[in-house]
């Protein structure tokens, strides 16, 4: 019986795990893909802040989809090789 509920917690914790790495894939493609069109039309150069593609209407404030607030507006994006990526 214990080893059934350590199973289930550690099968609950994994999926729940999961779905946060989706939610933030989804936040991160919008946040690139909206950082690609600014520097395709010449309106980004350099890098970035995500406030920035907000100012510019590229953007609405995203928010963190485990925190629920508002993600970092200092956020660093630069484009490379043709794709919109974040600073490290």
């Amino acid at each position: 019986m214990e080893t059934l509920i350590v199973l289930v917690v550690i099968a609950a914790f994994k999926n729940l795990n999961n779905h946060h790495e989706k939610e933030y894939r989804v936040v991160n493609s919008k946040i690139l893909e909206s950082a690609k069109d600014c520097y395709l039309k010449d309106d980004c150069a350099g890098e970035i802040a995500l406030k920035d593609l907000y100012d510019k209407g590229y953007l609405e404030v995203q928010v963190d989809p485990v925190t629920k607030e508002n993600m970092d507006e200092n956020l660093c994006i630069k484009f490379e090789d043709k794709e919109a990526v974040f600073c490290k």
